[in-house]
């Protein structure tokens, strides 16, 4: 959910009637503000990523690893009998993860389709990430019949998505 102006960092409470001290700094965008043209960037990327791959629109939601300590997240979104699976992890600590073990729905190649480290500084050329893809082997964890070691960047997001969405 995007909150009005969000996507421009817009930082100035707003209201229904406008007036001078209340519109979007769109001069930002204009001038090349690198922060605001990033975080733009990565705003619609994410609504393109939402309209491509349905699985993140569907009910279908299982909140597989919570771990308060390591202050990681993980989930998986598929559809009702037709699959076309996503899983999600999300880091909130300032280090990154290498070799983190997750659990994945089924063994196979996993593509990395969006990676929330690329947008700081875009394009940002160190990136923490899993080369575009990751091999889940059929070794059991988080009541899934598959895992991989990954890669999640700090403060970051990976998406993983199995299929052609």
């Amino acid at each position: 959910m995007i909150f009005m102006g969000q996507e421009f960092l817009e930082d100035k409470q707003w209201s229904d009637t406008p007036n001078g001290l209340n519109l979007l700094y769109w001069d930002g965008l204009a001038t090349g503000d690198k922060s605001m043209v990033d975080f733009l960037r990565f705003t619609q990327d994410l609504v393109k990523l939402r309209a491509r791959y349905a699985a993140l629109r569907s009910e279908s939601v299982r909140v597989f690893h919570v771990h308060n300590r390591n202050r990681v997240i993980a989930f998986h979104r598929w559809i009702e009998r037709e699959g076309r699976d996503v899983v999600v992890a999300g880091n909130l600590r300032e280090e990154t993860w290498h070799g983190y073990g997750i659990g994945f729905p089924r063994a196979g190649r996993w593509r990395e389709v969006f990676n929330s480290d690329a947008y700081d500084n875009w394009v940002n050329p160190i990136a923490a990430g899993n080369g575009g893809a990751i091999e889940a082997v059929s070794v059991a964890m988080h009541g899934f019949a598959a895992s991989a070691d990954i890669v999640i960047p700090a403060n970051g997001i990976i998406v993983f998505a199995l299929g052609d969405d």
